[in-house]
């Protein structure tokens, strides 16, 4: 997950542990350290890439439009499915994700409870094995 709102990220986390989804989950602040976490794992035998990226659009240094762009333009990457989560409610932001390669569009939900409900349906839909 990229986001900068550290307290988001600490409410993803433990909703995606209460999920009782498969698999890590971890956070960085934004695209910049995305990008950059994601080269890592690129370039490394060792290290898998992620199953999925859920991003948010408002962010400091790069925003969360600039990620997904440079993300769906790199061929090792545009494979990896990527779900906004963000507060922005705007036709115009759902519009772009989309036409930029963005899998899904979700507003981010205002309690715990709507938290694990959407990790488990988005380990369901994404990460199933």
């Amino acid at each position: 997950m990229a986001d900068d709102d550290v307290e988001d990220c600490m409410l993803a986390t433990e909703a995606f542990e209460a999920s009782g989804a498969a698999g890590a989950f971890s956070c960085v602040k934004d695209g910049i350290e995305l990008m950059e976490y994601l080269s890592e794992r690129v370039r490394s035998v060792a290290e898998e890439l992620p199953g999925l990226i859920l991003l948010d659009l408002n962010m400091p240094r790069k925003d969360g439009r600039e990620a997904l762009v440079e993300i769906k333009a790199e061929p090792a990457l545009k494979h990896i499915p990527i779900v906004i989560l963000t507060t922005s409610r705007e036709g115009r932001d759902m519009t772009f994700t989309r036409e930029a390669g963005a899998n899904s569009f979700i507003t981010k939900p205002d309690t715990f409870d709507e938290w694990v409900q959407i990790m488990k349906s988005l380990a369901q839909r994404w990460l199933a094995e």
